[in-house]
């Protein structure tokens, strides 16, 4: 007799896959070109008062604005992307800046774009919006979650990351941690 799991696991699905889901599927938007409330889950939306890591008392109004911010670009960082919406920061990135240290694509993601994403996730995307994802996951419907990208992989530092499967981590991690207790 097989076990039905505990909760139905959301998926990250890339931008040009979307199209291809069968006909019925939950599939939800998470971009900034989302309808509100849920395009409140992109990076890009101002929020404010957003911690920056490594820089202590510095606050962002997007999550976008810190990761574009302590991108160093020609030996420095751009504190101005930290007001205001959030936009992207044209030239090449020898990395980002955490603190004193130089942090590659892969480890900024992992020590600056995740924690400062989730720390927003939970403490200023209305809480309505998160619950009504792992409500969902825990009745038992499988939601598709995309924004404009593509790149689901935090390892592929050869393309940008998808907030959307920061996200879909968050929804099921939550989801087990609640039914653990």
């Amino acid at each position: 007799m097989s076990r039905r799991p505990p909760f139905a696991r959301a998926v990250f699905v890339p931008r040009y896959h979307v199209e291809n889901l069968p006909p019925g599927t939950t599939v939800i938007d998470v971009s900034s070109y989302a309808p509100e409330p849920l395009c409140t889950l992109s990076p890009m939306w101002v929020h404010g008062g957003i911690p920056v890591p490594g820089m202590p008392g510095a606050t962002s109004d997007t999550v976008e604005g810190v990761w574009q911010g302590l991108k160093v670009i020609r030996g420095d960082t751009a504190p101005r992307f930290f007001r205001g919406p959030g936009a992207k920061r044209g030239g090449q990135p020898s990395g980002h800046r955490f603190g004193a240290k130089l942090l590659g694509t892969v480890e900024a993601r992992r020590r600056i774009y995740v924690p400062t994403y989730e720390w927003v996730l939970e403490h200023r995307v209305a809480p309505e919006v998160i619950d009504g994802l792992i409500s969902a996951a825990l009745s038992g419907v499988v939601q598709h979650v995309h924004d404009v990208t593509d790149n689901g992989d935090i390892n592929d530092p050869g393309q940008p990351l998808a907030h959307a499967a920061v996200l879909v981590q968050y929804v099921n991690r939550t989801c087990a941690e609640r039914l653990r207790g």
